[in-house]
This record gives C-alpha cells, sequence and structure tokens, in this order.
C-alpha cells in the first residue's frame, strides 16, 4: 500500500487515463443520463440546415440534465459543474464544454418543450412499473417569487401614488422652466418633451459616473499594484454633463449642480410613473379578464417586479411574495402525474387546473382513487371529480363554533335539521332562484337558553341556509371520508405528497423561483417535476441489473453502429 505524506505537494498521482475506465466499470448516473437522451425524442434535436458545425444536442441535453439531477439549474453552474464531474466529461467524450450561452439556450428549448419531456418521462415510469394508477394525491406548497413583497402595491394606494407623482412631476417640470429662458418660446408639450429626453440623458450620465466610482473605490482596496497616479485619476463630471447636455451648455457653475439635481429627479419620477402606469393597467386588465366588470377591491395588490405573483401567507416564513405550485402524487412510487402553478393563495381554485394536466400528461384517469386534504373541500371539486370519473376522497374543514352549521344534523327524509340542542329545524323559505333553503325554528330559539350563543341576529332567531344542490355533495362527501375505507385513504394523504416537496426542495436547493411571468414560473416547477421522476428512474436503473443491460446495450448500439 503507498504512503501518502501529507505535507509534501509535489507527490506524483496516477489517474486512470481512460474516462471510460472511470465510469463504465459500474452503474454511473451519467450513463443513464447519455441513455435518456438518446430514447428522448425532442424537437429541438432537429439538425440546423446552415451554419458551423455544433454540438451534439443529445450529448448537450444529456450534461444539462446531469447537472440538473445533482441540483445545477443555472447555466454558469452547468458549466462549472461539467468541467468538474468526470461524468459529465464521459457525456462530452472530454470535449470542453460550450459556453454558458450555448448552455442557456439548450436550457430555454428545454423549457419549451418541458410539457413534451413531462409526457415521455411518464411513460419510460409506466413502462418500467413506477406508476400504480390506482390512487393519487394532490397537494401545494408557496414558494417565493423572483420578487421582494416590499415592491408590491395595493390598488388603492396605487392609484394615489400615481396622482402624487403626476403632480411632483408638472411641478419640477416647472421649477426647470426658469433656468431655460432662451426656450421660453417653444409650446409647453414639445419643451417638457425636451426636458424629458435631457432629463433621461443626465440621469444615464451620472449612473455611468456612480458605477466608475464603485468599481473604483473597488479597485483602490482590492488592487494592491493599483499606483498612486490610477487612484486620483478622474473625469471632470461638469464637464462630461454640459458636452452632452444641451440644455446645460448655458447654464452658470454656480446653479449648475441645482439644475442636474432637478433633471436628475424629473427622470427618476418619470420612470416610477411610468411603471405605476405600466402596472396599473396591468392589473386593471387581467382583473377584467378574470372578473369581467367587477370593481376592482381596493386593497387587491400587483407587484411591480413580477405582476404574477401574489402576496400569501406561508406556513414557516410568514407573508410573503409567492407562487403556489400544485401536484398529483401517484401514490406507489411518488411519481408526479401532473402540475400547476397559481398565483391564489386559495388551495379551492386549483385542484381542477391540476387535474387538467395531469390529464393532458398522462390521458384519462378515469377509475382513480384521489385523496386531498380540507383546503380542496368545495362543491365544485366534489362535483368535477365525479363528472370525471374519479373517487374523490376529501377531508373536510370543521367550524371552531359548538353552533357551527356542521354541528346541526340534517335528516333528507324529512328535510329538517336538529340543532345541538335537540330542537328540529324546518324549512320556512326558498330564496335565489330555489337554489338556497333557510330553516329555522321561532319557538324554540324564543325558549333557549343558549340562543345568545348560537346566532348573532336581532331577533335571537338561528337560521341554517342550505344549497338544495351544492349542501347534498358536501354532505356525500363527509360521509366518505368517514367511512373507513374514506380514513384508510386519507390517513396516508401526508406520507404521499409531502416528501415529494422535502426532497425538491432538498435536491434541488428549490428555495425561491429564478423564472418571473406565471407561464415561466410553470414551466420551472414542471421541470423541477420532471427531475424528481427521472431521480426515480435513476434508483431503479442504479438497483436494477437488468435495466442496466438496457442502458449497456444502448451504449454498445451507439458505440458500435450496425
Amino acid at each position: 500500500m503507498a504512503h501518502r505524506s501529507p505535507n509534501c505537494p509535489n507527490q506524483i498521482v496516477l489517474f486512470e487515463e481512460l474516462l471510460q475506465e472511470r465510469v463504465e466499470h459500474k452503474p454511473h448516473a451519467a450513463r443513464f443520463f447519455m441513455y435518456l437522451a438518446n430514447v428522448l425524442d425532442l424537437r429541438y434535436y432537429a439538425s440546423l440546415s446552415m451554419g458551423a458545425p455544433r454540438y451534439s444536442r443529445r450529448e448537450l441535453t444529456a450534461v444539462i440534465l446531469y447537472a440538473m439531477y445533482h441540483g445545477h439549474y443555472a447555466a454558469q453552474k452547468i458549466q462549472q459543474f461539467a468541467e468538474d464531474s468526470i461524468g459529465a466529461q464521459w457525456i462530452l467524450s472530454g470535449m470542453r464544454m460550450p459556453s454558458y450561452k450555448t448552455v442557456e439556450r439548450t436550457i430555454d428549448a428545454l423549457f419549451e418543450e418541458v410539457d413534451h419531456l413531462f409526457i415521455q418521462i411518464i411513460g419510460i415510469c409506466d413502462g418500467l412499473f413506477l406508476v400504480g394508477w390506482k390512487r393519487m394525491y394532490i397537494d401545494g406548497t408557496k414558494i417565493q417569487a423572483n420578487a421582494s413583497k416590499h415592491k408590491a402595491m395595493s390598488y388603492e394606494r396605487l392609484t394615489k401614488k400615481i396622482d402624487n407623482q403626476s403632480i411632483n412631476i408638472e411641478s419640477l417640470f416647472e421649477t426647470m422652466k426658469p433656468y431655460i429662458s432662451s426656450l421660453e418660446q417653444v409650446p409647453d408639450d414639445k419643451l417638457n418633451a425636451c426636458i424629458h429626453d435631457q432629463a433621461q440623458l443626465v440621469n444615464h450620465i451620472l449612473r455611468q459616473q456612480h458605477e466608475r466610482e464603485l468599481r473604483k473605490k473597488e479597485q483602490q482596496v482590492f488592487n494592491l499594484d493599483l499606483d498612486e497616479a490610477e487612484k486620483t485619476q478622474g473625469l471632470n463630471l461638469e464637464e462630461t454633463l454640459k458636452a452632452s447636455s444641451m440644455l446645460l451648455n448655458n447654464v452658470p457653475s454656480e446653479t449648475f449642480n441645482q439644475v442636474v439635481n432637478v433633471l436628475n429627479d424629473i427622470a427618476i419620477t418619470s420612470d416610477r410613473l411610468n411603471t405605476m402606469e405600466q402596472a396599473k393597467t396591468a392589473l386593471e386588465q387581467r382583473w377584467k379578464e378574470e372578473k369581467g366588470n367587477k370593481k376592482i377591491p381596493p386593497e387587491k395588490q400587483i407587484n411591480f417586479t413580477d405582476a404574477d405573483s401574489n402576496i400569501m401567507m406561508t406556513k414557516h416564513h410568514g407573508v410573503q411574495q409567492c407562487y403556489n405550485n400544485f401536484a398529483w402524487v401517484d401514490d406507489k412510487t411518488h411519481i408526479i402525474l401532473g402540475t400547476h402553478t397559481g398565483n391564489s393563495a386559495s388551495d379551492q381554485l386549483e385542484l381542477q387546473p391540476t387535474l387538467l394536466d395531469a390529464q393532458n400528461m398522462c390521458g384519462s384517469l378515469e377509475g382513480m382513487q384521489a385523496g386531498a386534504d380540507a383546503g380542496f373541500f368545495s362543491a365544485e371539486n366534489i362535483r368535477f371529480m365525479k363528472d370525471k370519473g374519479i373517487d374523490f376522497y376529501v377531508s373536510y374543514p370543521e367550524l371552531k363554533s359548538p353552533f357551527g352549521k356542521d354541528k346541526f344534523d340534517y335528516d333528507p327524509a324529512s328535510d329538517t335539521y336538529t340543532c345541538p340542542e335537540g330542537s328540529t329545524l324546518g324549512r320556512k323559505k326558498i330564496k335565489k332562484s330555489g337554489k338556497i333553503g333557510e330553516y329555522s325554528n321561532l319557538e324554540a330559539c324564543q325558549k333557549c337558553p343558549l340562543s345568545a350563543q348560537c346566532t348573532k341576529a336581532t331577533d335571537g332567531i338561528r337560521r341554517i341556509e342550505r344549497h338544495l344542490e351544492d349542501d347534498s355533495l358536501r354532505e356525500d362527501a363527509k360521509a366518505k371520508a368517514n367511512s373507513e375505507k374514506g380514513k384508510e385513504i386519507l390517513r396516508q394523504r401526508k406520507s404521499v405528497p409531502e416528501p415529494v416537496w422535502g426532497n425538491i426542495q432538498t435536491q434541488d436547493g428549490w428555495k425561491q423561483m429564478h423564472m418571473r411571468g406565471k407561464k415561466n414560473a410553470s414551466r420551472e416547477f414542471k421541470l423541477h417535476c420532471v427531475m424528481h421522476n427521472i431521480r426515480k428512474i435513476v434508483k431503479l436503473y442504479l438497483n436494477s441489473l437488468s435495466y442496466q443491460q438496457v442502458v449497456q446495450e444502448k451504449e454498445n448500439s451507439l458505440r458500435y453502429p450496425a
């Protein structure tokens, strides 16, 4: 056995010469990803008809997926990983990794085809019997958007700020006019446009100057080889501004700084006003698409950085700017069947689009059992799942009050409710076009000593409203959830989808969205779910001799084509 001296840096270490010997002597994840990239059928694999010879898209895709398997999703991180990883070097056959721009373009192409990729991965999982197709569960997780919650503003405050900023910028224009008396014959609209353009130019020059000063300070601190002459040299800002802006040519030196500050304030205020007006227009358009001509609530918020994200209350981090991500998870090996990214904090609204995506990815799910927590409990969701032919089991919320509606027992035979004190409430009227029935018992409530705790009505009469269609669906769903089969199904609810979020967030380091906009955020989430499913296939590959043989045969066919 060779001995190594720990303090001798000139020791000779003999590495195996062939990458093939480092990777192919045992099952290796890199071998699987090379196999996977060659069995996938992605549209961007198509050859270009002109231009210089390029990198093989299959090999590049294999490296990118292999890097994502190790938790690297940024182009520069993937490039660095490829240079340091033996497995990635084996995939590239020892060639250098292309620039991060090429990697970035390939990732963008992968995002464009993420649905197509998801479908193919589900097909591979199905062929390897990783999907049970018997029972699935839905759950959601709120992930912080690539935007600060401090950049959000309510519709009411946004409207007031726009009005105030409009007044401020008019005042700034008036402040500027005495300094440019030579242009007093120019009409106000043209004069304001000229001032605005010159203000943007001045602001741009000041920004550049500020950046140069920051770089210079950094050099002064961290570059010991910088001589004193280089440390002190700089540009004359006043001369630069006068040479660039025609409004500043004739401004005397004693008022020069004041005029520059006014122009800079005009540019900053104008940019802020433009940003707020765009945000307000986007909010109004989105609200009209979703709600029609209903009035926008004053507290409705929009974020300037990512207008599609929303303020949400999270479990561990309080109020954050988030997206709400959902997935249907098969219970056999926790394969994800469908995903959806929404911007609503309510889980109820997101069950249906998540199931529709699962059907688009997997085909019909009719006949499967499905479980969900109380956040998805609604008559609309129960009816939707029933229409899709899915055996749906959902937990239901329980009111804390001892006199909540759920504490009143309904008897369908007599069409009456029984209150917690044993009195019977009959139907007294029907309203809202025959959809809502109202139940009460005047005599019993007047005699009941607990009526003050039971109702806040001024007359002391407790009234129960019953939706003649939806309440029946809710009661049937509660009965299913309380059955022995329902309890057994819902008992597994936390143990199936919850670990998926932990695995994705831990192995991918996914604590925050990187993409902005609902469409891009949805693709990002789906790509993470694709990688989760791929990890299940890799686990099977590393433990199954028969599947290793399939990968080996594919390697041989590529290396030694017939």
